[in-house]
């Protein structure tokens, strides 16, 4: 008698030459999950902002180093290719913040070049989802609960953020799991039910 797959529960850290995807509504809390991403890489990272509102503090946060990040301000769609292809050739991991309507065969490009390159990315869209096999994993916010206020008051001890998992960075299995922030610099995954298992890898 075979036994039944076990999930295979992500790591939250970069991989060299894999992206990973970033999807959900603004205020969800992706954008601090992304930058904690970079905390533990080594070298230079960078940081597209497309919205104009990143800040050293946000970085500090997290616990990245302004000492050793750059942020690149593009919110034109029609450099923002060449800039985020110049940060993959020349930085040892990059966070891109990704503008409507950029077009699949671009983000299929950079994903070819984060490869080639061995530079771990994040890409974070902000309208609509990345195509499907730039993403080695895909995390999509679910829901979002804080902990700790009510009715506008007291102090926020924890915020819970859901996300389902997909893609190569779980075996091709979906899985639903929980990212914990209680403000410190340490993001905690608590693994939740796996979802249906897909036939193959997304993404």
């Amino acid at each position: 008698m075979t036994s039944a797959p076990q999930p295979h529960y992500p790591r939250l850290e970069l991989e060299a030459g894999k992206v990973v995807g970033l999807v959900g509504s603004p205020g969800c809390g992706l954008t601090r999950l992304g930058l904690g991403l970079l905390r533990d890489r080594p070298g230079w990272v960078a940081c597209v902002d497309v919205r104009g509102w990143l800040s050293p503090a946000a970085l500090w946060e997290v616990g990245v180093s302004p000492d050793r990040a750059v942020i690149v301000r593009c919110d034109d769609t029609g450099l923002w290719p060449q800039v985020t292809a110049a940060l993959i050739e020349g930085m040892q991991a990059v966070y891109a913040e990704v503008p409507v309507g950029m077009g699949a065969p671009m983000l299929r490009r950079l994903g070819a070049l984060a490869r080639a390159r061995t530079t771990p990315v994040v890409l974070r869209p902000l309208g609509g989802d990345l195509p499907s096999g730039v993403p080695h994993l895909r995390l999509e916010a679910r829901t979002v609960d804080w902990e700790g206020t009510a009715r506008g008051r007291g102090r926020l001890h924890v915020r819970r953020l859901t996300l389902a998992a997909s893609g190569k960075g779980v075996g091709g299995r979906e899985q639903i799991i929980e990212v914990e922030d209680d403000g410190t610099n340490t993001l905690r995954v608590v693994p939740r039910l796996a979802a249906t298992l897909p036939e193959r890898a997304v993404g």
